[in-house]
């Protein structure tokens, strides 16, 4: 007869779910609230987790918590297995099989071609029945009134009702290409920035703290202002002057190389935004599972 196995090695079903919630919600609070649980129940579990797996799976930051290293390669391979269960808590016991339908992803016009190239062709190239539609734009979108099925957001949304995921942060640096830093040299503190050409957000971007200090510099010329990063992207790399940007996206343009880090400016954080009902949609859930797993590793 084959010996029990120890307790200890059991299988630890739930609190993967639980570490999966808690990373999800980035905060034991929104674990517990989604759970059912109390804070120190999710705290005790997440130590029983780290204990069974002998690394350490959250740190704690002044943003919050944050998944370490370890962490980030658990999720990766739990993002398939939440999406199954995810599948079995909305009844999808059919014979079919991926998804299926439009799915419409509201995301700002700057992160759309990354977000694209990270997750979504990728996924498309999996899903052959899947049809996805990209609200690109500085505004808003309105989930509750179905403006679209999930969004991608650098401020948090206040609304309950809507589940937010924090897939990770976006720190914001100067960058120029390299011609123009031939031509023109290459400022190594904020003080030598006085005499270089800078690209401005313009219309809803220039609200940007970074777009604000960037304009407010002291002896800096303002050679091109737009409301499309892309285009101020653009004419960075044609060599038109230094555009403030946000890390992940510049490290996808070759031509361009990085100068400083916007002093006292810390990172925002990207979260994606669905609505619950939503959530219960195959086709939604694969796109949010895809662009969580897939962002959070291009992120981190």
């Amino acid at each position: 007869m084959t010996p029990a196995r120890p307790p200890d090695r059991e299988p630890a079903w739930d609190d993967y779910r639980l570490f999966h919630e808690v990373c999800r919600g980035g905060s034991l609070a929104r674990a517990a609230a989604a759970t059912g649980l109390d804070k120190s129940t999710v705290s005790r579990r997440l130590a029983r987790l780290e204990a069974r797996l002998g690394v350490a799976l959250l740190t704690r930051t002044r943003e919050g918590l944050q998944p370490t290293e370890a962490a980030r390669r658990l999720l990766a391979r739990l993002e398939p297995v939440a999406q199954v269960l995810a599948g079995l808590d909305a009844g999808d016991l059919g014979p079919e099989e991926g998804a299926s339908g439009l799915v419409r992803v509201a995301v700002t016009e700057a992160l759309a071609p990354f977000v694209v190239e990270t997750a979504l062709a990728p996924l498309l190239a999996g899903q052959p029945a899947l049809s996805l539609e990209i609200v690109a734009g500085n505004a808003t979108v309105n989930l509750a009134r179905g403006e679209a099925d999930l969004a991608l957001r650098v401020v948090e949304p206040a609304q309950p009702s809507l589940r937010r995921v924090k897939l990770g942060a976006l720190p914001t640096a100067l960058y120029a290409s390299r011609g123009y830093l031939a031509a023109r040299g290459r400022p190594r503190r904020v003080g030598e920035l006085r005499g270089h050409d800078v690209l401005l957000p313009s219309g809803e971007l220039a609200r940007l703290p970074e777009a604000a200090w960037l304009a407010a510099r002291p002896g800096v010329r303002a050679v091109l202002r737009s409301n499309s990063m892309p285009a101020l992207v653009q004419a960075a790399s044609l060599d038109r002057g230094i555009v403030a940007l946000v890390e992940p996206w510049a490290r996808r343009v070759p031509a361009l190389e990085r100068l400083l880090a916007v002093p006292g400016l810390p990172p925002r954080h990207l979260w994606l935004v669905l609505r619950e009902d939503a959530a219960g949609r195959r086709a939604v859930r694969a796109v949010a599972d895809a662009i969580s797993a897939r962002m959070r590793a291009a992120l981190g």
